[in-house]
């Protein structure tokens, strides 16, 4: 890097002090020529307005700089966290090509940027073969650039590199003597200062029309109070709101004329802690208002005490009204109060019916049923585990009592069970319903859904009539069995979860493996305990029990009270085959429950049922005639209100099943 000359034989070309020819000053002359310059500069960029300062500096520059004999220079400023520096203000001489713009300086000159902006160093060169080995980049830049010769003087505010002030030549190689580079560095501080003013000036502009805005919008009152005097400055705002004229000297006095008198000593108070304890103002008070009701009104305020400064202490601070939200705060407490009752009345109501789920589980207790002490050995066995289990039996057999049992019986019975009936959900939303999705996973998906194994995480999940669940959704399950964990459909985050779970089916899963409409991998999976429970045919003996059982329960209901039941009717109900199982038989007493007009049970849905013709018949015979006398009934229909499955108790695909093992057809078709 070359060092500058010595001054005494430093020779600048310049104007005279007329500015009309140029001649050569020596070193003698140039510091005097060259403060009253800067002088003048100074003095102009103080008193120019703002809007011209661009222009300002720009004629200051070429007043500078064209004596110089040089063919560029301005002012570049440096990018906070970036290698980027902004052509700010740049003179040229008349011919050289302009520049605007971003200069990345990091990618064009290497080490002068790391020199300049991280070192803070001047670098004056008078060609480029004095920069040193290791700034190779930026000598062939400066060639591809045509510079010559270059000045670059980092400018600081505070402890940063805030603007360079750069000079080239691009004709001739020159030197750079001190007074040049100390003259020029003063210049380009100059320069900086009066851009930061206006920076500064036009921020305190911009701030003051935000807070103007911001008071105007939120109807904010600005005051300050001399703590000596008691005069009271305030914005417009106040004015208005206290209904004061504007001519209107304030005071404190004056302002609690517009307060509730019994607010004054509360505002006295605080006023007076604040002042003693530095303590920050705040308080509510009330202002009487014309049409009699009073408006409330918040102070907030900080106290200002400038030390070893002559000035008085002062509070400063914003008011404004909060009479809304004070009857809003009003109303709300009286609907806390009302929640609070209802709270109170929620409890009362969830210890009723928690209750009644206690009584309904005795009702439904199986323990008194002697045919069903394997099955409940089973669930005592399997309920402390967390073991899949598996649950078969004909529809109606009691399949989900089962799965309650073992829920209520296990760790998890502080969760409620969720089920899931998976012939009931349609092929295609089984997998949302299960897994849950996002909002727009799919046409139709209008929000976002929370799947039945979130709902479920931490308790039990009975999915029943898991036949029914399509191949693709089959496989889905099986891996949160295996791993816990799933993902919503149409979003790739995996949730991982800790359920419990229970299946029930009506089919023999094992055949439905082999017919390849159940996989066989989930099958071992879900096969781990199996329960099979037997068909209400098989368990005769129970029939009475169950029979009063159902009475008791659609009594209480009902309000009826039936005390006898026949001893030919008991006898029917115990020699039918019961296809629909305990739901069937369940249907069968609600019925009966409806038309007895006394005391005695009347079985009217059994009386056209043939015992005795049916005893000689076998099983199969039985349950065909009973079908297709229902179907008869129905004229053929089978789902809905009053079709012949909800009549037999069974699901419609059950009933479907049943009927091609049967060879009946529907009299519709």
């Amino acid at each position: 890097m070359n060092s500058c000359p010595s001054s005494a034989h430093c020779h600048v070309e310049t104007k005279n002090e007329s500015g009309d020819d140029g001649t050569t000053i020596s070193s003698v002359l140039f510091p005097t020529v060259y403060s009253r310059l800067i002088a003048q500069i100074s003095a102009n960029l103080l008193k120019v307005r703002n809007d011209d300062l661009d222009a300002a500096i720009l004629d200051a520059l070429r007043d500078v700089l064209s004596p110089l004999g040089v063919d560029r220079g301005g002012l570049l400023d440096v990018c906070e966290d970036s290698s980027l520096v902004k052509i700010s203000h740049m003179w040229y001489r008349e011919g050289v090509e302009q520049v605007s713009g971003y200069i990345n300086l990091a990618e064009l000159f290497p080490w002068l940027a790391h020199e300049l902006v991280f070192q803070g160093r001047t670098m004056a060169i008078s060609k480029p073969d004095e920069l040193p080995p290791e700034a190779e980049i930026d000598r062939r830049s400066c060639a591809m650039m045509g510079i010559k010769s270059f000045l670059d003087i980092p400018i600081f505010l505070g402890e940063r590199v805030h603007s360079l002030l750069v000079i080239n030549t691009m004709e001739t190689e020159r030197d750079w003597p001190d007074e040049v580079i100390s003259f020029l560095r003063l210049l380009g501080e100059i320069f900086v200062s009066a851009l930061q003013r206006r920076g500064m000036e036009q921020l305190l502009r911009q701030t003051k029309e935000r807070l103007d805005l911001a008071a105007d919008s939120a109807e904010v009152v600005f005051w300050e109070l001399d703590l000596e005097s008691g005069a009271l400055w305030a914005n417009d705002k106040a004015f208005e709101l206290f209904g004061f004229d504007l001519k209107t000297e304030m005071t404190l006095s004056r302002f609690l004329e517009k307060v509730h008198s019994e607010d004054h000593e509360l505002i006295h108070r605080a006023v007076d802690r604040a002042r003693l304890t530095g303590e920050d103002l705040a308080i509510e008070y009330r202002s009487p208002a014309t049409e009699g009701r009073d408006r409330w009104m918040i102070s907030r305020g900080r106290l200002n005490k400038m030390r070893k400064s002559s000035i008085p202490p002062r509070l400063t601070g914003i008011t404004m009204e909060i009479t809304r939200q004070k009857l809003m705060e009003q109303q709300l407490k009286r609907q806390l109060t009302e929640i609070e009752a209802l709270r109170k009345q929620l409890e009362e109501e969830n210890t009723y019916l928690r209750t009644e789920a206690e009584v309904k589980a005795k009702r439904h207790d199986l323990s008194g049923f002697s045919s069903m002490q394997a099955v409940l050995d089973k669930v005592k066995q399997v309920a402390a585990t967390e073991s899949t289990v598996l649950i078969q039996g004909e529809t109606g057999t009691g399949k989900e009592l089962i799965a309650e049992s073992i829920h209520r019986q296990s760790e998890r019975r502080q969760r409620v069970m969720v089920k899931v009936n998976c012939a009931a959900l349609p092929a295609a939303l089984v997998e949302s319903e299960l897994f849950g999705r996002e909002k727009g996973a799919f046409t139709g998906a209008l929000s976002r859904q929370v799947g039945r194994f979130e709902l479920a995480d931490g308790s039990t999940l009975f999915l029943d009539e898991i036949a029914e669940m399509p191949l693709e959704t089959q496989a889905k399950l099986l891996r949160v069995l295996q791993a816990g964990e799933f993902e919503r459909l149409g979003s790739p985050k995996t949730i991982k979860v800790n359920v419990r779970i229970i299946v029930a089916t009506n089919r023999d899963l094992a055949a439905e493996v082999e017919q390849g409409r159940f996989r066989r991998d989930l099958y071992y999976r879900l096969n781990v305990f199996p329960i099979t429970l037997p068909p209400l045919r098989a368990r005769q003996e129970d029939i009475p029990h169950l029979v009063w059982e159902f009475v008791s329960e659609f009594g209480e209901r009902m309000g009826r009270k039936i005390r006898k039941v026949a001893v030919k009717d008991m006898e029917t109900l115990s020699a039918y085959s019961w296809p629909g199982n305990i739901r069937e038989l369940r249907n069968v007493i609600e019925h009966a429950m409806i038309v007895s007009k006394g005391d005695v049970l009347e079985l009217e849905r059994m009386a056209a049922l043939d015992q005795p013709a049916a005893a000689a018949l076998t099983l199969e015979e039985v349950e065909r005639q009973h079908i297709q006398a229902i179907l008869a009934a129905t004229y053929g229909r089978i789902k809905g209100t009053g079709g012949a499955a909800q009549r037999l108790g069974l699901n419609p695909s059950t009933l479907y099943s049943r009927m091609r093992k049967l060879g009946i057809r529907s009299p519709r078709s």
